[in-house]
């Protein structure tokens, strides 16, 4: 196998600074300091508005000064070379002597073009083909030679030879590497430095297919004609991406490889360029969809669900072709179909959505996503917060010239008319539930586990629903499940997870989610309700944030259980979350019992919850930041009073912020968001109440994590105690702890304050826990999970009535699920039956005597607060 080509080292000191080189260049291919009038007006309407990135047009500047630059692509284009020779002109980088596999000459203003036209027609017929040819190859070993610049297509773009029969290809790819041979050939003998700079184009969007024929006239989307290039470009050259590759040093990998040969290095320079050029176009021409037909096919002869027909046919008495029928009728239900169309009809609706509900999108990470979508396949996991996730996770491919990812949507969102629409958007639906019908999970699992095989980007959610109460939820197991089981059958060398965190400083679905928090059935989506929620049109809802996580590759993850493997992506997931303006004003002002608080001191809170956010390693939005670095926090809470859930009282004493009992749900929402950055301050402050020793601090707070494991997905042992750690250097550089000469920790009268609000934090999760470990102690025999939530939610209004629980936001069911969940997983409890049906029957484990310490460590808790 050849290895890589070196990169270039741009900051070792130039080489001879090369000479002028433009008696060097060819009249009939250079590019030209000035345009004909038509090429000028064409370029003037449609290339203004492109330009190089400035840190790409300064690299190429350097290695203009230390050698010779060979700009390579895939296929000769004029168009391509047009477009690149206005771009150098408008950057100032230096003008090609000579491209291969073209005539460029009339571009050039129209006497020029003639008189040049003329002059090449003398000269083919004084030298014949084979002596043009070696007049080509003259002129690239002069610019080598001289330090010029010129760009080297590998396979020129003529009709011809796509209908030349094996031999006569064979010889016009021998005639296009005869170009890169005299290059190295060249490298080989003359001490200048070269630079080999491989340069993509893209001039399309979206999805393609897989086309059984080749299009001679329009051409393929890898190997497009000249004339479809003007087409494509026609229609679409609002939607260009260009690519500069990094430059490989050509001089340092002939001088390493001298003994191999020059036609050898040549194939290996040419192979590491494609290489490059392949992995370039990945990410944005994406993997080739099969059609409708092929799929259907592929799925129904898939082993798994061949066997799953049989073995149904068999077990109901029903024919195969029935089976075979209901099998087809599955994967059409299932299966997306992409078209590029419906796509870039969506970008220009979506577009204007956005622009009307939202002030920016802050988006992190998706370059490294698109350097490891050059490498494997991807799957997409992000959080689950909104209708939103999924549109603007693929908008924000779209707007970057990356195939969108196919999205696995719940079965609920295809309704007409959305259903069609999303699915030539790229969506495949998916039940609920595959329980009872083994033939749907089969091709629902060989569906999947094709779209990997083909190296097809993929996107789920791992909570599989929306989540109610700004938590990431306990992750469903089955995609991720279906994935791992594809890649464990050998269906690719490697796959990457990218886990994807959504941050709104105000929910589009607010008031419909605290509707639900309070108890009214969620309604399904329909067209009417699609309809009646053209209404959030007319408001503003700040800011959301993006953050693409580090991909987890699963060919480094094979020892991990699909449950383990989830519970990491959860956990990336949560690390990945942005502190934002509502979230931060949340916890400052359910951070006491009272419903208002001054100004002052809620801006006081704010700097400080952003601090120890930033400790936990959790980003801030732009819009926070913003007023941190103004030194004016209490702005942050702009968007809560602009939304009404809270109201400024301008008093003599001074001004309150003050929130109603019906805004206490949605801002609950919004503090949850950032509960895994909140949880760090928090079990430290529970353990500070009384003096303790620094030791015990922080195994106190390790074993509240612990408990707490469910809500907030907390890391390893090591990273755990470097964590807590900080975050108690940062209260004892605060002033809010003393240290005695025996290292106990005590609590200042201003540390007993703050700890007492960070503590505050985590009331509403502990006063959930609380009651159901009170219901679960009262049940003595198995009793039903519904009841047994009922009686939950029975003893957390009591507790209130009675002043023991204060939080009205506590009433949470999945809070109640997760540790009904925890007291399983301790053998607190044992279940008979799906633990998640209201029918499994819930009775006393073998370790049923722990309840009791729990419920008095969590009593005595609350006690103090």
């Amino acid at each position: 196998m050849a290895s890589t080509p070196a990169i270039a080292k741009l900051t070792d000191p130039p080489s001879e600074r090369a000479p002028d080189v433009a008696e060097l260049a060819d009249p009939y291919t250079c590019m030209t300091p000035r345009f004909g009038w038509l090429a000028q007006f064409f370029a003037r309407h449609f290339f203004r508005d492109f330009a190089f990135d400035p840190e790409d047009a300064a690299r190429l500047k350097r290695l203009e000064q230390r050698g010779a630059v060979i700009y390579v692509m895939r296929y000769s284009s004029r168009l391509d070379y047009f477009l690149f020779n206005w771009l150098f002109l408008a950057a100032g980088i230096r003008r090609a002597g000579f491209a291969t596999g073209l005539r460029y000459y009339l571009y050039r203003p129209l006497p020029q073009a003639l008189g040049l036209m003329a002059r090449r027609l003398w000269l083919r017929t004084r030298l014949g083909r084979e002596g043009m040819r070696d007049r080509s190859l003259a002129v690239t070993r002069g610019l080598v030679e001289g330090g010029g610049t010129l760009f080297l297509f590998l396979r020129t773009n003529q009709i011809r030879s796509r209908v030349l029969r094996r031999r006569g290809a064979l010889a016009a790819a021998q005639k296009e590497l005869d170009y890169l041979s005299e290059v190295v050939d060249t490298t080989f003998g003359s001490p200048r430095e070269v630079a080999l700079v491989p340069l993509a184009l893209f001039w399309r969007k979206g999805a393609r297919a897989r086309r059984r024929f080749l299009n001679v006239f329009y051409g393929g989307p890898e190997r497009p004609t000249d004339t479809s290039k003007v087409l494509s470009f026609l229609w679409n050259y609002e939607n260009l991406a260009l690519r500069v590759g990094t430059p490989i040093d050509l001089r340092g990998f002939v001088d390493e490889r001298r003994s191999d040969g020059v036609e050898r290095v040549a194939k290996q320079v040419r192979r590491s360029i494609l290489i490059f050029l392949r992995r370039e176009e990945r990410p944005v021409l994406g993997a080739a969809l099969r059609p409708r037909a092929r799929i259907e096919e592929a799925v129904l002869r898939d082993a798994d669900v061949r066997s799953q027909i049989e073995a149904e046919a068999a077990s109901s008495g029903r024919s195969l072709r029935r089976e075979e029928s209901r099998a087809l009728r599955y994967v059409r239900e299932i299966a997306a179909s992409p078209s590029p169309s419906m796509l870039a009809a969506l970008d220009v609706i979506v577009s204007w959505i956005f622009r009307k509900l939202f002030v920016r999108i802050e988006v992190t990470g998706l370059d490294r996503t698109v350097e490891e979508a050059k490498l494997r396949p991807l799957v997409l996991v992000p959080s689950h917060r909104s209708h939103f996730d999924y549109l603007i996770l693929s908008w924000l491919f779209y707007e970057r010239h990356l195939v969108p990812p196919l999205v696995a949507a719940g079965i609920n969102l295809a309704f007409w008319p959305l259903g069609p629409i999303f699915r030539r958007a790229g969506a495949f639906f998916l039940r609920r539930s595959f329980a009872g019908n083994r033939l749907y999970a089969s091709v629902f699992r060989s569906y999947v586990q094709m779209l990997l095989k083909d190296g097809v980007t993929q996107e789920f959610f791992i909570e599989g629903t929306r989540s109610r109460t700004g938590k990431t939820l306990q992750p469903r197991l089955g995609m991720l499940d279906m994935i791992l089981e594809a890649f464990g059958r050998g269906v690719r060398q490697d796959v990457a997870l990218i886990p994807v965190a959504f941050t709104y400083e105000r929910l589009v679905e607010e008031s419909s989610i605290t509707e639900e928090r309070r108890g009214k059935r969620k309604s399904s989506e329909t067209l009417i309700e699609l309809i009646r929620a053209r209404s959030v049109l007319k408001r503003r809802f700040g800011s959301v944030t993006v953050r693409f996580g580090e991909p987890i590759s699963l060919s480094d993850s094979v020892d991990l259980t699909t449950a383990e493997f989830a519970h990491e992506i959860c956990r990336q997931i949560n690390q990945l979350v942005t502190a934002g303006r509502s979230s931060v004003s949340a916890t400052a002002l359910l951070g006491g019992s009272a419903r208002a608080v001054r100004q002052s001191v809620f801006a006081e809170r704010v700097s400080e919850v952003a601090r120890v956010l930033e400790i936990s390693g959790f980003a801030r939005s732009e819009n926070l930041e913003e007023c941190l670095v103004r030194r004016e926090p209490e702005r942050a809470a702009g968007l809560l009073l602009q939304a009404g859930l809270v109201e400024r009282l301008v008093r003599p004493e001074g001004t309150l912020l003050s929130f109603p009992d019906s805004s206490r749900e949605a801002l609950a929402y919004y503090r949850t968001t950032i509960g895994p950055g909140l949880v760090w301050p928090a079990v430290l402050a529970l353990g500070l109440w009384r003096e303790t020793p620094r030791s015990d601090v922080i195994g106190a707070a390790s074993e509240w994590l612990d408990l707490l494991r469910l809500e907030y997905f907390p890391p390893g042992e090591s990273e755990r105690c470097e964590r807590l750690n900080s975050m108690l250097e940062h209260f004892e550089s605060r002033g809010w702890l003393l240290r005695d000469a025996e290292a106990h920790l005590q609590a200042t009268p201003e540390g007993r304050s703050w700890l007492g609000f960070f503590a505050s934090q985590l009331l509403p999760v502990l006063e959930t826990y609380n009651a159901l470990f009170a219901a679960a102690a009262g049940a003595g025999v198995p009793v039903p999970r519904k009841r047994l939530l009922a009686d939950a939610q029975r003893a957390l209004e009591d507790q209130r009535l009675l002043g023991e629980a204060r939080c009205t936001e506590a009433v949470c069911p999945t809070t109640l699920a997760n540790a009904l969940k925890l007291l399983l997983e301790e053998g607190v409890l044992v279940v008979e039956g799906d633990a998640r049906s209201d029918e499994a029957l819930f009775g006393a484990g073998p370790d049923f005597e722990r309840l009791g310490p729990l419920r008095e460590r969590l009593g005595s808790t609350m006690r103090t607060r």
